[in-house]
């Protein structure tokens, strides 16, 4: 049976201040690919390290996770008591992977309606948002285009007003 090896980040609490990454990658290794490790060391007014904890982004299994934890929560290391946890995505990495998406999407050519409008309006006989109709004719398959009395296809508005004195213009 296979193990599949799925990217988790975890978060390790409760550090000692002279952990460096290279132990936390060798340390957690054992487990599964290491890919990145971040330290982040919290310091008071004085400039003394008050709290020190670290990311791993890790390539594991399920039943390596559940050993990893098993094994390494609360155990005493380099002068603490280890503390880990799943934790949340990191910001950086879903903000590279949502302008990924974001630049694929873009070289993709749309396939819903909005995208294909042009195209649609062309196979109903519109040339350059003009048709040859009569003023008010509804597009043919585009029930919210409309022949304008100059021919021209123009969107239906649904116009609300605020104030009950004034005139509104609504299908709804």
């Amino acid at each position: 049976m296979e193990k599949k090896q799925v990217l988790k980040r975890l978060y390790v609490g409760g550090l000692g201040h002279t952990v460096s990454e290279a132990e936390l990658q060798e340390r957690f290794s054992k487990f599964g690919n290491v890919t990145d490790a971040e330290i982040v060391i919290r310091k008071d007014d004085q400039g003394n390290p008050m709290k020190t904890f670290a990311y791993i982004n890790i390539s594991i299994s399920e039943a390596d996770l559940k050993r990893c934890m098993s094994i390494l929560n609360k155990a005493r290391w380099k002068g603490g008591t280890l503390q880990i946890e799943l934790a949340k995505e990191s910001f950086l990495h879903r903000l590279a992977q949502e302008r990924q998406e974001a630049r694929l999407k873009k070289e993709k050519p749309c396939t819903d309606g909005k995208g294909n409008l042009l195209e649609s309006l062309n196979k109903a006989g519109v040339v350059n948002f003009y048709m040859k109709a009569v003023p008010g004719t509804e597009v043919p398959d585009h029930k919210d285009w409309v022949v304008s009395k100059f021919g021209r296809v123009l969107p239906i508005l649904h116009l609300k007003g605020q104030h009950k004195s004034k005139i509104s213009f609504s299908t709804a």
